[in-house]
């Protein structure tokens, strides 16, 4: 599945750097990614989220936003999310992008990016953030 940025989250991102953002991670493949997907609860978080020892939701640490004029785009940037120790057992598929609000009913989704299948091995988990930003959205031609 490739990455995507869901709509409703779309419209999010004029928060980005003042509003509490957060990644979860995913395993397996019982989630079937929607743009139309609006909150938390439609990942199905308890059959679908990573639930090893060790792992917890991460804060979006450091969000920069950036209008780059020459490109026509808006670039979303963060440090890189640390999520920790996570214990074997767990196969992690994917990072999900939401805006916190107060619980997973109203925690609004913005991104699901697809990363290669990677089992937990209990040493510490992370994901590298691209060099040109965590995600863009531009005006096309």
């Amino acid at each position: 599945m490739a990455d995507l940025i869901y709509n409703r989250g779309l419209d999010e991102l004029a928060t980005w750097t003042s509003a509490t953002y957060k990644f979860m991670l995913l395993k397996g493949s019982g989630y079937t990614p929607n743009k139309d997907h609006d909150f938390v609860t439609n990942l199905t978080p308890a059959s679908n989220e990573v639930a090893g020892a060790g792992y917890t939701r991460q804060t979006v640490g450091t969000p920069t936003r950036t209008i780059d004029d020459t490109n026509d785009r808006i670039t979303y940037d963060c440090a890189d999310p640390a999520f920790g120790s996570i214990a074997s057992g767990e196969t992690v598929s994917a990072m999900v992008l939401y805006r916190q609000v107060s619980s997973d009913t109203d925690h609004i989704l913005i991104a699901y990016f697809d990363i290669t299948d990677t089992p937990t091995s209990g040493s510490a988990f992370s994901i590298v953030v691209d060099a040109q930003g965590l995600l863009y959205v531009d005006q096309g031609p």
